[in-house]
């Protein structure tokens, strides 16, 4: 019996999402996917119709959609941000806005909701740059830009409001680079993620 049902992927329509909402539908989870979805429709059109899949088009700066949308899910998978040093420099307030101010609000609705586990897509970039030649989770965070600083911030935000109804997984990836199938709507083979299993 699966510890989760219900997922919500913020951002999910995004470059990771595309490949990832396949994969958790075809794991047995239903899926809901909150994105703006600013490169199309297109992304889920091999998945489309499925009772698994329920797309909100929405804003996580909308704290007050997010609210009524988490309802129900059992886990939230938080994709959305401005992601990487320069598109954060093509616009520092709107990525402050996303990657930041509404983070405390997403969290705080997402305990409200009874929401049980809280993944974060954080970024290997919080280390800054340093010479040591094995870095591990225990190494100094030295972020040095807005990029990196935001997200090191949320990761203080998620260990300061975790309590026994709320844990969370960080993860810090390097530069997820390849390709998506966000633009094609291109199905992949399913699998699951270990960070989801309880």
């Amino acid at each position: 019996m699966m510890a989760f049902k219900t997922i919500m992927v913020t951002g999910g329509a995004g470059y990771v999402g595309g490949i990832l909402i396949p994969k958790l539908i075809g794991a047995g989870y239903t899926v809901k996917v909150f994105d703006l979805y600013i490169y199309g429709q297109g992304v889920f059109n091999d998945l489309r119709p499925n009772d698994n899949l329920i797309e909100i088009e929405g804003d996580i700066r909308d704290i007050a959609t997010f609210r009524n949308a988490v309802e129900g899910c059992d886990a939230v998978i938080h994709l959305a941000c401005i992601s990487n040093d320069p598109s954060c420099d093509l616009d520092p307030d709107l990525a402050r806005s996303i990657n930041w101010d509404c983070f405390p609000g997403l969290v705080d609705a997402c305990k409200d909701a009874g929401t049980r586990r809280f993944i974060f897509a954080s970024s290997s970039s919080v280390y800054g740059i340093s010479d040591d030649p094995c870095v591990t989770e225990e190494h100094p965070r030295v972020p040095v830009t807005d990029y990196n600083r935001y997200k090191a911030m949320c990761e203080d935000i998620l260990v300061d409001k975790a309590d026994n109804g709320f844990c969370f997984t960080t993860i810090r990836p390097a530069t997820v680079c390849g390709y998506s199938p966000r633009a094609s709507g291109e199905n992949f083979e399913s699998g699951i993620p270990f960070w989801l299993e309880p």
